[in-house]
């Protein structure tokens, strides 16, 4: 299953699942990112080991690792 860190820049994906010991599974689900949540890549550093991503109105800010676990669906909006 693909991960957030596997996005490019404006990919939209839906979340699975997300693969993290508490307290940061807690943390991201606080801010919205559960199952079935629509996110999108706003952008990435060079290195991809952070990312900025939206779901719904809220603008997240995510570690390579937190990325990397979370599990989505990509979606082709262009299809």
């Amino acid at each position: 299953m693909k991960k957030i860190s596997d996005l490019k820049i404006n990919d939209t994906a839906i979340v699975k699942k997300i693969v993290a010991l508490e307290p940061v599974k807690g943390r991201l689900q606080s801010m919205g990112l559960v199952k079935g949540a629509k996110v999108k890549v706003l952008e990435h550093t060079l290195a991809k080991q952070t990312w900025d991503i939206i779901s719904g109105n809220t603008k997240i800010a995510l570690r390579e690792e937190e990325a990397r676990g979370v599990l989505i669906d990509r979606i082709n909006e262009n299809a």
